[in-house]
């Protein structure tokens, strides 16, 4: 269903839109020395690890998933269990589970654990960790997602038992995400982690660097291999490219079109493409807001979307196009889905003439790729699809911290944006925020969308929940209040001697096992 266009690269961005190229990237690469010339921890040990990143963290919440974030959490950061490859949970802070024979309960046996700050880490500091989690008032990314955890209490210092009101299928992959905290340290979480993981938050310059060193008290200190990271802010794709190819960093953590296309050939480096944790792009169309509250335009929405040249022109060929919220690799991926959202102007203008609705204006919101990859450019092909319907594309784009407060409260026409949870079982984004199906960013639902995705909840077979999500996956394309164009398999430039760089299923590093041939 989908094909690839002829086309591809950041140099057809500039083709198509206007920029001149050569003049920006002899910019970048006086940005890349002053970049190169901040101070920062000299890389003076063979333990140390180097990563660059486009944007500061958003604090040092883990209970906060944006981009920037994924960097720390699990190294700063505890979680009960741990998916491993296999998809199968394995001990984390648990050493040991048993679930009640209805399933409606599950106990967990904690293992010895020290905070930061020198606490021992109990029961207690889960059943905060978990309400933590369960306040609206915190804004956690999980919240919509553990609707089906109905209490939790602590049994003994050692024991916790959470108590469930549904199968809820995909708790293992929640748990993983759900950063235990300690509350005595919570107050300061802005400037300071409040942890237990395998490194611990040295210091914090905004606009520079941050650094987390390992904490020799950590339960698994023996099969950490780092004895320092430090993760460099460097918002230029090009200065990025530029200090790994010096060796100024070992990891360049998020990259851009040109920086891809810079180090594709570059001596010493490769690009690794982390499979587990596919990045899934996506148009979010606000319901609330007429005339995007009437199914046919959204339905033309969907036809003037060309996920084919998206793919090719922006992600450089590291993306699938799709019409559905998992890549081909997951198990709940439907290859029927995939015919229904193909790119047909003329279909597009039908359905636009059959809606009623004459031409209209809405606002796109973007962000910096360092936040939102490849927005900004997906934008501009899309604004040129959508003026064929009658449709005028105006696009804004917000730094990264104004950007997501405007995705929390819903405040947008359309939106541009991606998740990164793409590779955990299928509850973990359905039901979310992201998708609904109430309390969703979108403002969609209706009585068959919760009845179905309340029926995906209530068995734990996994042929009737192939079954269940291929018609959720249809029915998010048929009403088509959220688009999802592009499943990404996250190109990762690193130098040559770097190993066991990995990402759980959430699209969150894991850096403590990762080492570095200098």
């Amino acid at each position: 269903m989908f094909s690839k266009p002829a086309i591809g690269g950041a140099l057809v961005i500039a083709a198509l839109f206007g920029a001149t190229l050569p003049q920006a990237v002899q910019a970048q690469a006086v940005q890349a020395q002053a970049v190169s010339a901040q101070a920062v921890p000299a890389k003076d040990a063979a333990k140390d690890l180097i990563l660059a990143q486009g944007a500061d963290p958003l604090g040092f919440n883990p209970t906060r998933f944006s981009a920037p974030n994924t960097s720390y959490l699990h190294q700063l950061y505890d979680t009960l269990v741990e998916i491993g490859p296999d998809g199968q949970p394995q001990p984390a802070l648990a050493e040991s589970w048993e679930r009640s024979p209805d399933g409606l309960s599950v106990t967990f046996k904690l293992r010895p654990a020290k905070f930061h700050s020198g606490r021992p880490l109990t029961a207690q500091d889960v059943v905060y960790s978990v309400r933590y989690h369960l306040d609206p008032a915190n804004a956690a990314n999980l919240l919509a997602r553990l609707s089906a955890v109905k209490g939790v209490e602590a049994l003994d210092d050692r024991t916790v038992k959470l108590t469930l009101s549904s199968l809820a299928p995909g708790l293992y992959d929640l748990l993983s995400a759900l950063f235990i905290l300690d509350e005595k340290a919570v107050a300061n979480i802005a400037q300071q982690d409040a942890g237990s993981g395998p490194f611990v938050l040295k210091s914090w310059t905004p606009g520079v660097s941050y650094t987390m060193e390992r904490f020799a008290d950590h339960w698994s200190n023996d099969k950490t291999k780092p004895d320092r990271i430090t993760v460099r802010i460097v918002p230029d794709d090009a200065a990025g490219a530029a200090l790994l190819q010096t060796r100024a960093v070992d990891v360049l953590y998020t990259a851009g079109p040109l920086a891809l296309a810079q180090l594709k050939d570059a001596a010493g480096t490769k690009i690794e493409r982390i499979k587990r944790a596919p990045r899934t792009h996506y148009l979010a169309l606000n319901t609330s807001r007429p005339p995007l509250d009437n199914k046919l335009v959204r339905q033309a929405i969907s036809h003037a979307l060309n996920r084919d040249m998206i793919t090719s022109v922006v992600y450089n060929d590291f993306a699938s196009p799709s019409c559905q919220p998992w890549a081909e690799s997951h198990w709940a991926y439907a290859p029927a889905v995939d015919t229904l959202c193909g790119y047909d102007l003329e279909k597009a203008k039908r359905l636009m003439k059959e809606s009623g609705v004459g031409p209209f204006t809405m606002t796109v919101n973007t962000s910096t790729d360092s936040y939102a990859p490849g927005s900004v450019d997906t934008a501009q092909i899309l604004k040129e699809d959508l003026a064929a319907l009658g449709i005028t594309l105006n696009i804004a784009t917000y730094e990264p911290a104004k950007a997501r407060e405007l995705i929390l409260n819903a405040n947008f026409d359309m939106l541009l944006h991606n998740y990164i949870e793409g590779g955990n079982d299928p509850q973990f984004i359905i039901p979310s925020a992201i998708y609904g199906p109430t309390k969703g960013r979108t403002k969609f639902t209706s009585p068959a969308f919760e009845a179905i995705v309340d029926k995906a909840g209530k068995t734990l077979d996994l042929n009737e929940r192939k079954a269940i999500y291929a018609d959720i996956s249809k029915l998010i394309a048929d009403e088509a209040f959220m688009l999802p164009f592009a499943h990404e398999f996250r190109p990762i430039p690193m130098a040559d001697g770097v190993k066991n760089f990995a990402m759980d299923g959430s699209g969150f590093s894991l850096l403590q096992q990762v080492e570095v041939a200098r």
